[in-house]
């Protein structure tokens, strides 16, 4: 392995930086703008491994063992073992402990992985910093909900059916081999998997003949855009890839701002006329209104403001410490200058000392600064990690400059 690169994403990850290691990199030898004018959301692409990937993948077979060794971490939702496509029942593979909740036992699934079971290990980026930087690049390039799951296959075993994910997939082969199979046909912006009985059936009938068939090999990434029908399966050796998924939000968040700003209009609160009166003339003619207005709603800054702050919080990074270096806190206190925020169809702008100042998205991180009697900076980044440094950094000045705040040292 290359240990330098691994050791760049170990610091990047540890030091809080966003993604921490570059989306070109990621993707390379593929020029990043033609992955997205190509393949994004639009067609799966295998791109055959780079020395960086293949020299440095995200883990190998030594961090699944440690990881398996941490007993107390692994539950059930955490973990699962897959046999012939069928779920292994946990009481399988969890052991009790004196004093301890039920865990993964690591002798009871090598057992089931000698019998052929497949092992999934979900929210591996919660765990290995290197796996979530890269978790965390992909997030934030696409303003969306990151992770990674990684999956161990062994001896030509088919762990799951036919099937299509809700999220954009990025399959990274870290170790061993794997064939895909991608289908033609694919289900439309799908937000749910399909359920039921013959949810199976329906998927089988639904994907068409073989689109790709592709063998993966270690440092090889795959990309699978949602709904794309596949599967997978592990050739005569064993297999070890991490799936990172990024989920950006879809239109359906609009409904959900749209339901909290329209329900601060008493149009939205008053009672419907009734359907029965006037040949139902007035029904429609309230319903026209109210579709006007939320039409307008649709197309107000504001909106646009808080559909920006919701993927900004989707795609927040993660934040890991770099003990024994603690930052230095700056304070500062509340003076007594009066300052207000108001909220129009313009956006949100403060108010204070004459001066009329749009707040933008970090409004929220304004409200919050102007109710505390004080507050350090530092306590600020924390509150609002999805905001970027820079942008808090400027409201805090504008505080400052306004007279609204004045630095304090306390006495701890």
């Amino acid at each position: 392995m290359n240990w330098r690169l691994l050791s760049r994403l170990d610091k990047a990850a540890r030091a809080g930086r966003l993604g921490g290691v570059d989306f070109a990199v990621i993707i390379a030898p593929l020029v990043e703008k033609d992955f997205i004018d190509r393949y994004w959301d639009r067609a799966p692409v295998h791109i055959p491994a780079s020395p960086e990937r293949r020299d440095a993948p995200p883990m190998g077979w030594n961090d699944l063992n440690a990881l398996i060794a941490q007993r107390t971490h692994w539950t059930p939702e955490r973990f699962n073992l897959v046999l012939n496509s069928r779920p292994v029942d946990p009481a399988h593979y969890m052991a009790d402990a004196i004093g301890k909740p039920a865990a993964g036992d690591p002798a009871r699934i090598e057992h089931l992985l000698a019998m052929g079971a497949s092992l999934v290990v979900n929210h591996v980026d919660d765990v290995l910093p290197r796996v979530r930087a890269i978790a965390d690049t992909l997030a934030t390039r696409f303003a969306g909900l990151g992770g990674a799951n990684v999956y161990a296959s062994f001896n030509g075993v088919q762990a799951f059916a036919s099937h299509y994910d809700t999220h954009e997939v990025f399959a990274f082969q870290c170790a061993g081999e794997k064939r895909w199979r991608i289908y033609a046909n694919r289900a439309e912006s799908p937000l749910e998997a399909p359920q039921g009985d013959d949810a199976q059936a329906w998927i089988d009938a639904s994907k068409g003949p073989v689109l790709l068939d592709i063998t993966t090999r270690p440092g090889d990434l795959l990309y699978i855009p949602r709904g794309f029908f596949h599967d997978a399966i592990a050739t005569d050796t064993s297999s070890l890839h991490v799936t990172f998924g990024v989920a950006p939000h879809s239109g359906r968040i609009l409904l959900e701002l749209i339901e909290e700003a329209a329900l601060t209009d008493p149009a939205f609160r008053a009672y419907l006329p009734d359907a029965r009166v006037g040949n139902g003339v007035p029904l429609r003619e309230r319903l026209a209104e109210l579709g006007q207005r939320l039409a307008e709603m649709a197309a107000s800054p504001v909106l646009a403001d808080a559909v920006a702050l919701r993927q900004r919080k989707l795609s927040q990074t993660a934040h890991s410490l770099s003990l024994p270096d603690r930052p230095t806190l700056r304070f500062f206190a509340r003076t007594g200058r009066q300052a207000r925020i108001e909220r129009d169809a313009r956006g949100i702008a403060l108010h204070a000392a004459g001066h009329s100042q749009s707040l933008g998205l970090v409004a929220d991180a304004a409200e919050w600064m102007l109710a505390r009697a004080a507050f350090s900076r530092e306590e600020t980044y924390a509150q609002f990690a999805w905001h970027p440094r820079s942008e808090l950094d400027a409201i805090i000045d504008l505080f400052e400059r306004l007279g609204l705040i004045a630095p304090y040292q306390p006495q701890i």
